[in-house]
């Protein structure tokens, strides 16, 4: 935590403002280790101020040690806790964070601020988040082994007959068996000519034979998270098209983890997936980026997509998930979980990428 906060100095002057106010919780939780729902920080030359209500008062002390806690008198809101910190120092310039303030707060804060200017955070927490230290990498190989473990005890029993929600609570169960805090995100899982809906959530349609079934998963340890995805095919003769593509999704896959190289941009990682798609004539069916961040989040910095100039550096982890999406077939998605480190690219995740039940 320590280490997080001595970078808060470079965002300040990075974003020319005085002062910060963290009002996300994953970047509250990042910066003070705090888990509840309801808690603000307000970084300032002087200090670094923890704000919440009495109702977490007890654990505020006990996860909390980067920063002078303040405790909400009865009835008393943030942002007039905020406007009286600022009141004692001379802050001209406080940055916000833009995506997680509504347009009332705003109103309110710019308000009661007043001289002091509002800024929108242009480089927030989320850019120190990219970097992971070896104690978030543990946390989310932990929530990756999780997720793995349930993956591996329902496979077996994924079969013609049962509905696609029957898996995904299946999976949850397991998820949660295995001792992780919670699902990742609600889980995917298509199945037929469904699969070529890439966030499809499960339904009550039941399999059947020669089903293409896109399961997408993930768990919570410790307040981190994994992603992973796998195809597998119901049946004993996987030929045709439904082959062709799942063949074509795992090369692509494959050669976009091998191009994993530090300095490399993020966008040179996508085409390199996006290009075997294209060559194999299924280009049009890849309409996502290549993969994304993930940590406090499921989905963060940075993204692995055309445009993305941001370059690869160590100690970041996020996706390699191609996928092939034909209305009408079915699809394709594989995805798995990188490190990058210092000699290259670590996967994280050690599931069999093979379509067999």
């Amino acid at each position: 935590m320590k280490r997080a906060m001595d970078d808060t100095d470079l965002l300040l002057q990075k974003n020319r403002v005085d002062a910060l106010l963290v009002t996300k919780k994953e970047n509250v939780r990042y910066l003070s280790g705090f888990t509840g729902s309801a808690g603000a920080i307000l970084i300032t030359p002087p200090g670094v101020y923890f704000i919440t209500d009495s109702r977490y008062a007890t654990q505020s002390e006990q996860e909390v040690s980067v920063c002078r806690i303040q405790i909400l008198k009865k009835n008393e809101k943030v942002l007039e806790r905020v406007v009286s910190l600022l009141k004692k120092r001379k802050i001209s310039r406080l940055g916000f964070e833009p995506e997680d303030m509504r347009f009332q707060s705003f109103q309110e804060l710019k308000k009661k601020v007043y001289p002091v200017r509002l800024i929108p955070m242009k480089a927030g927490i989320e850019t120190l988040r990219i970097i992971k230290s070896e104690e978030e990498v543990q946390k989310i190989i932990l929530a990756i082994r999780l997720a793995e473990e349930a993956f591996i005890n329902v496979r077996s029993h994924i079969l013609a007959v049962i509905s696609e929600r029957e898996v995904a609570l299946s999976m949850e169960g397991a998820i949660r068996r295995a001792g992780a805090a919670r699902v990742a995100f609600d889980l995917i899982v298509s199945s037929g000519e469904r699969s070529a809906m890439p966030h499809g959530i499960a339904t009550t349609r039941r399999l059947v034979q020669g089903d293409l079934v896109v399961i997408d998963f993930g768990a919570e340890c410790d307040g981190y998270f994994s992603d992973m995805t796998r195809t597998l095919f119901l049946g004993k003769r996987f030929t045709g098209r439904k082959r062709e593509i799942f063949d074509v999704v795992r090369e692509a896959q494959n050669q976009a983890i091998k191009a994993v190289e530090l300095g490399k941009e993020f966008a040179e990682i996508d085409a390199t997936a996006r290009k075997i798609i294209h060559k194999a004539g299924f280009g049009k069916y890849f309409g996502h980026g290549t993969g994304h961040g993930v940590g406090l989040e499921v989905h963060e910095l940075p993204h692995v997509a055309p445009g993305s100039r941001m370059r690869i550096r160590e100690g970041m982890v996020f996706t390699i998930e191609p996928g092939i999406y034909i209305p009408g077939l079915g699809g394709v998605r594989i995805e798995d979980m990188v490190q990058t480190t210092r000699d290259g690219c670590r996967v994280l995740t050690s599931l069999s990428r093979e379509w067999e039940v």
